[in-house]
């Protein structure tokens, strides 16, 4: 019987190297979780398919721009004032602030399609309400359905005015619209 512990055994290059690639070297003070360094992931997420992309119905518009159609906020009247607050005072007053800035304004479009507005509906609310006033017992109830109408119609109009959007009414718009290209003070 022949001792093993007698005889040292080389090992072979292909040993050598398949011992090389079982055990990694580490540097000194490093352990196996910190010599190793970040891998990027092998996939990449795919982007969402197009039908997707074309349901959304909303578009972003960043703080400061103002939509198609819509006035420059920084825009000036011929009278000095910025567009909103001078389309917002045309509906402040009622009938009298359309009708003072219809006169006044006589350049900015913007400005006298709302006092032509407010000059219209404003005008027409007036004149209802004096009627259910007049006749009470007649057209009881009528009158303040006209004041509630006027009252929602004056805070959403002054509201779209001074964020500089051309808003019609159903009646009045189209033929306020129709006024202002024929009248020329």
């Amino acid at each position: 019987m022949q001792n093993l512990s007698d005889q040292t055994q080389i090992p072979s290059s292909n040993e050598r190297e398949t011992a090389s690639q079982q055990m990694p070297e580490y540097q000194e003070g490093m352990g196996p979780q910190e010599g190793y360094q970040y891998q990027p992931p092998l996939y990449t997420p795919e982007p969402p398919p197009l039908q997707y992309a074309q349901q959304q119905q909303y578009q972003y518009q960043p703080y400061g721009t103002w939509s198609p159609g819509d006035v420059n906020p920084r825009e000036r009247t011929s009278m000095g004032l910025k567009v909103g607050t001078a389309a917002l005072l045309c509906y402040l007053f009622g009938w009298v602030g359309g009708l003072v800035f219809f006169l006044l304004e006589r350049e900015n479009r913007f400005v006298r399609f709302h006092a032509m507005q407010s000059l219209l509906f404003f005008g027409a609310m007036s004149i209802l309400g004096w009627i259910c006033n007049f006749f009470p017992y007649a057209l009881f109830g009528l009158g303040g359905v006209v004041g509630l109408v006027s009252f929602i119609g004056w805070i959403v109009l002054m509201v779209a005015a001074h964020r500089g959007r051309y808003y019609k009414l159903p009646l009045f718009g189209d033929y306020a619209e129709q006024l202002i290209t024929s009248i020329r003070l």
